[in-house]
């Protein structure tokens, strides 16, 4: 035990000495304390809840944004489909999403309107995991007007980005160079999915934090999340070996989810990395005692997130183990 002890000390040691390698087991440590996975599960559920009203609301304006060629609006509509990998062609097929019904102004406003408001439940859960990353303390969290408002922001930044980066892709198919338009698609898509992240964090983290200081996890989120869409046919595929023919829709839901907590879980440690990047929340120990000035940071943000009212003061101190000890004797003494 002794030398395990020890060799945990002198790994311990390492990883906070060498920065890259620090910074990357803050963000992993900080994820962890944040509850994030169990966040990505929540956006990848209410994600595939929303999904269908969302396809529903970009086929439509799809429809009515390019009504003069329907040849062009249709090829849209399966692009945007096909961003979705392997199981987009079949999700349309099974899905049966069609357009809402565009000749009646009033009855489409209604349709689109309730659509979205039925469909923001992966808004919500995102406001609530981001403000979780940047433990914003309860009673700093935006209320219901706000709060609903930051939500049609959310789904109109995934609409733009949705039809933009079809419109992308449907145009550079036309291309008669297939590298040049496999080259022009990835530039735009990576351009696209930058703007994105960069829109999606500054509506979502803290005013105070400057929008310059949300680049460097909106630049990795914005590349690797472009790397996903092109790798996703492989990982999506390889989870879903034979499901749908085993299991039939229930493989389609199985690839759903999957492909939506990938990105739910790749959007979460980006935004870890903007946290852990600001505040300087590294090195981190991996064996405590002692315990970094990160560490006590980190912790003290924990709980002071958990402040529900504006007279509530919340004090954090932290102990040597010695104390720690003599207080648990004191209160097994009193227990006896």
């Amino acid at each position: 035990m002794p030398n395990i002890a020890q060799l945990m000390r002198k790994i311990d040691g390492l990883q906070q000495r060498i920065r890259p390698l620090a910074f990357a087991f803050a963000v992993l440590r900080k994820y962890g304390q944040d509850s994030a996975s169990n966040w990505a599960l929540l956006i990848a559920y209410y994600g595939f809840a929303s999904l269908f009203p969302l396809l529903l609301v970009a086929v439509t304006l799809t429809g009515i944004i390019f009504a003069h060629d329907p040849a062009l609006s249709h090829q849209i509509s399966n692009t945007v489909f096909a961003q979705i990998p392997v199981i987009g062609p079949e999700l349309r097929s099974k899905a049966g999403v069609h357009a809402l019904d565009a000749h009646s102004p009033i009855a489409l406003v209604v349709g689109v309107v309730g659509t979205l408001w039925g469909s923001q439940g992966i808004a919500s859960s995102a406001q609530e995991a981001m403000a979780t990353v940047w433990n914003v303390p309860m009673t700093d969290r935006p209320g219901f007007l706000p709060r609903t408002g930051r939500n049609f922001g959310i789904l109109a930044i995934l609409g733009v980005n949705v039809v933009v980066t079809s419109s992308i892709a449907t145009f550079t198919a036309t291309l008669a160079g297939h590298e040049i338009s496999k080259v022009l698609l990835i530039i735009g898509t990576i351009a696209i999915n930058l703007g994105l992240y960069i829109a999606g964090f500054r509506l979502l983290a803290p005013k105070t934090i400057p929008t310059k200081d949300l680049l460097p996890g909106a630049l990795i989120a914005g590349v690797a999340w472009s790397a996903l869409q092109q790798l996703g046919g492989f990982l999506v595929g390889h989870e879903l070996a034979h499901a749908s023919a085993t299991y039939g829709v229930f493989g389609l839901v199985l690839g759903l989810i999957t492909w939506l907590g990938l990105t739910a879980t790749l959007t979460l440690y980006a935004a870890e990395v903007n946290v852990v990047h600001v505040r300087k929340l590294w090195p981190r120990s991996l064996v405590q005692p002692p315990l970094t000035a990160a560490d006590k940071a980190a912790l003290t943000a924990l709980v002071e997130q958990q402040r529900y009212r504006q007279e509530q003061e919340i004090t954090v101190a932290f102990g040597t183990p010695s104390d720690s000890s003599a207080k648990d004797a004191e209160s097994a003494r009193r227990e006896a």
